[in-house]
């Protein structure tokens, strides 16, 4: 008589996935949805509006990782519901450390620094605050204002970590 071993888990119900998103997200969505069984992939499609980018992909429940390999973003199912908020920020906001003038296409501009020192009673430096600039102009003089240090991204866009190799 041969024997027949079968992983129960592969009959059991599969799981729902839900993804939350704030309102500068155009989309935010799951490949499957519901009855999704543990081990399969999920694939997130994630497109912010104009002008924004990912803030965060946040696993609120499911004990999921999300991973991103180039363009696509994906999570392997686990034995729960999962749910993800997926957060955006503005695209273009920078940190400005020093005054310069910006001339594109003969058309200048000046950017200023943006950063306040707060110093204490003593005169010792406390912290150095900020009030994001959002800059509108050509990707090249981004960076290259970036690679001289003049400026630098408020907040980095999400990157999820690559996929483990098997």
């Amino acid at each position: 008589m041969k024997k027949l071993l079968m992983d129960l888990q592969l009959f059991a119900g599969g799981h729902n996935v839900t993804v939350l998103k704030d309102a500068n997200m155009t989309t935010a969505s799951a490949s499957s949805t519901s009855d999704v069984q543990a081990a399969a992939t999920v694939t997130l499609t994630l497109t912010p509006a104009s002008g924004y980018e990912v803030a965060d992909v946040q696993v609120l429940s499911g004990g999921v990782t999300v991973h991103q390999d180039d363009d696509t973003v994906s999570f392997a199912m686990g034995s729960s519901d999962v749910v993800i908020y997926v957060t955006s920020q503005k695209n273009n906001e920078y940190r400005i450390s020093e005054n310069c003038y910006v001339s594109v296409n003969g058309t200048g501009a000046t950017i200023r620094r943006n950063l306040k020192e707060i110093r204490g009673a003593n005169g010792e430096l406390l912290r150095v605050d900020c009030t994001p600039t959002a800059l509108t102009i050509s990707a090249d003089v981004i960076a290259e204002l970036e690679k001289a240090g003049v400026i630098e991204k408020y907040h980095a866009a999400w990157k999820g970590t690559p996929t483990p190799s098997a």
